[in-house]
């Protein structure tokens, strides 16, 4: 836990020592307005390259095609034994084998 906070928190406290070292130094009207917006810009681009990582992850994700395989299968023992009990009829699911 320590380890992550110190891995996570390193560069936040990195970068706000800069920032605040920028706000004081006396930056011309124009920079100093520049400077004061750059934590929404670091926050606005770490959202941005976060749902990038999720999009591309999600898009790329594995798919597992002997655990689906054998999950139709599973599905297909339950749907016959419902059948065989009576709470199903064979026609109420696509896959009557």
């Amino acid at each position: 836990m320590a380890r992550r906070l110190f891995t996570l928190g390193a560069p936040v406290v990195a970068f706000l020592a800069v920032w605040v070292y920028l706000l004081r130094i006396g930056l011309p009207p124009a920079q100093h307005s520049v400077v004061l917006l750059l934590p929404l810009w670091a926050l606005v681009s770490f959202a941005l390259y976060s749902l990038a990582v999720i999009g591309w992850s999600l898009a790329h994700f594995p798919t597992c095609a002997k655990d689906a395989e054998i999950l139709q299968r599973e599905m297909g023992v339950a749907q016959r034994e419902l059948c065989a009990k009576g709470i199903l009829r064979a026609d109420e699911f696509e896959d009557a084998e």
